[in-house]
C-alpha cells in the first residue's frame, strides 16, 4: 500500500469562552464556570477563519477547527488497508534514518501482549486481531477514556512505515473524542485537539517503538474520511457540565459550505458517587442521543436540515438529574467548501 505523499498540514484554531463576572476569551484553557449561555459559531466560507462569539453568559466550551487531508492513494497489491470498511482516520508515516519502515513484530508484541503492571499505557486491554499479513497488521484497540471508560479504534500498520488509526465505516466521527484528562467531578475542558486516533498512533510510536510521541500539530499527521472524499475540514465544539440545566449552542452554517457529516458524542461520569447524572443531546430540540442515566460514552449521527429557510440550528447538552458525577458533549461537523 502506498499513500500519496501530499497532504495538508494539520491546522487549527481553538477558542474558549468562560465567564468570571466578565466575558473572557482564552486559547486552550479557561476556568470552570456555571454552564449557561449561548455560543454562536460561524463556519466561514473562508476556511482559514472560524469565529466564536459569546452572546450571553457562561459556556464552558472549546472549539477546534482541524484541516481534513487529501485522499491517500492506494496503489499497492501486497498490503491491504481496508479502505472500503473505514470511516474517519488519522495517518502518519514513520521515517527513520532517511527511510520509511516499521518493525511490525515489535508493534505486534506490544499491542497483543499482556499489559504489564506498573507500565504506563493508553491501552485498556490487549488488542484484538482483525487482519494480518506478512507485511501488515490490522487490530482493534481498546483505549482508556474518562472515568475508567474505554473507546475503540482500529489500527493499521505496515513495514513501509504507514500507521493509520481509523473508525469503522458508519461510526460517528465524533467518537474520536478523548476526555480522559477531564476531571469527572468538576469537568474543565482544556484541549480537544488530542483524540483517540492520535492516541492509537502513539501506541505505536511512543509505546511500542519507544520514540517521541506525535503531537496534534505534527506536520506529518493527516486526517481523512474514507467515505467522504470531498470533505476538507472538520470542526469540533465541546461543552461540559456538573449541574442540571440546558446549555444551548447556536450554529449558523453558510450556504457556501457543504456539510458531509454531523455527529455528537456524550459522556456521563460517575466516579465514586452512588448514581450517575441523567443527560441527553439534542439538535433543533430533537433528541440525537436519548436521555440516559448510566455512566458511559454515547455517540450518534444527525443532520442539520434547514427549517423555514434558515441554516441556524441549536445544539444542546441537557442534564436533568445530578447525584455526583458530570456530563460532557462534543459536536463534530465534517464539511467542504463548494467553491
Amino acid at each position: 500500500m502506498h499513500f500519496s505523499e501530499r497532504y495538508y498540514a494539520l491546522r487549527y484554531k481553538v477558542f474558549s469562552v468562560a465567564i468570571h463576572r466578565l466575558v473572557k476569551v482564552r486559547v486552550l484553557s479557561f476556568p470552570l464556570a456555571v454552564l449557561v449561555g449561548i455560543l454562536t459559531l460561524h463556519l466561514a466560507a473562508d476556511q482559514s477563519s472560524v469565529e466564536a462569539v459569546s452572546r450571553e453568559a457562561e459556556p464552558n466550551s472549546l472549539i477546534s477547527r482541524l484541516t481534513h487531508a487529501e485522499r491517500p492513494a492506494l496503489q499497492g497489491t501486497e498490503l491491504a488497508f481496508p479502505s472500503d470498511a473505514a470511516g474517519l482516520s488519522a495517518y502518519y508515516r514513520r521515517e527513520k534514518d532517511g527511510s520509511n519502515s516499521l518493525d511490525k513484530d515489535t508493534v505486534d508484541d506490544h499491542i497483543f501482549g499482556p499489559l504489564e503492571s506498573g507500565v504506563n499505557t493508553t491501552l485498556a486491554a490487549p488488542a484484538k486481531l482483525v487482519d494480518v499479513g506478512n507485511n501488515f497488521t490490522v487490530a482493534s484497540l481498546s483505549l482508556k477514556n474518562i472515568d475508567s471508560l474505554t473507546s475503540s479504534v482500529n489500527l493499521y500498520y505496515d513495514d513501509e512505515g504507514w500507521i493509520v488509526a481509523y473508525l469503522p465505516m458508519d461510526e460517528p466521527a465524533s467518537q474520536i473524542w478523548q476526555a480522559k484528562d477531564i476531571d469527572w467531578e468538576t469537568p474543565l475542558i482544556t484541549d480537544i485537539n488530542d483524540n483517540t486516533l492520535l492516541d492509537a498512533i502513539n501506541v505505536v510510536i511512543d509505546e511500542a517503538l519507544e520514540e517521541t510521541a506525535i503531537d496534534h500539530d505534527d506536520a506529518g499527521l493527516g486526517y481523512y474520511h474514507w467515505q467522504h472524499s470531498e470533505a476538507d475540514n472538520f470542526l469540533m465544539l465541546a461543552v461540559s457540565n456538573e449541574e442540571r440545566g440546558e446549555y444551548p449552542v447556536q450554529l449558523a452554517v453558510p450556504d457556501s459550505l457543504t456539510v458531509n457529516e454531523v455527529s455528537s458524542t456524550m459522556w456521563i461520569s460517575q466516579g465514586t458517587n452512588p448514581q450517575a447524572p441523567c443527560a441527553k443531546v439534542t439538535v433543533d430540540d430533537t433528541d440525537v442521543i436519548a436521555e440516559t442515566c448510566t455512566k458511559g460514552i454515547y455517540s450518534a449521527t444527525t443532520s442539520l436540515t434547514k427549517s423555514d429557510g434558515t441554516s441556524t440550528h441549536s445544539w444542546k447538552l441537557i442534564q436533568t438529574e445530578r447525584d455526583g458525577g458530570a456530563s460532557g458533549a462534543l459536536l463534530m461537523i465534517l464539511y467542504s467548501s463548494s467553491g
